[in-house]
């Protein structure tokens, strides 16, 4: 295998596992807001270095996860933008050619 496809393979394996990180934050959160149970710290102890670096891995991988959406939608847009098709103008009703 040569080196792109290998970094290919790495970033989507990086991906996947900071959406299953996020994921696990998500559902996380949802149970303290809902229930007061915070499932990290009850399983790895509540000021436990594992409770500390799951939490720390979480935030990294939602802001990974930012940039890389970031990055897309940069792309798509210049994409759009140059198809020569009218920009969006922002207006709620653009779309139907109504000026």
């Amino acid at each position: 295998m040569h080196a792109k496809g290998l970094v290919k393979k790495n970033q989507s394996n990086m991906k996947i596992l900071s959406k299953l990180l996020v994921i696990i934050g998500a559902l996380n959160w949802g149970l303290v807001g809902l229930l007061n149970f915070d499932l990290v710290a009850t399983l790895f102890g509540k000021k436990s270095v594992i409770s500390k670096l799951v939490y720390i891995l979480v935030g990294l991988s939602g802001v990974y996860l930012i940039m890389i959406y970031k990055e897309k939608y940069s792309y798509l847009k210049k994409y759009w933008h140059t198809k020569g098709e009218k920009k969006y103008s922002g207006k709620q009703y653009s779309w139907s050619g109504i000026p």
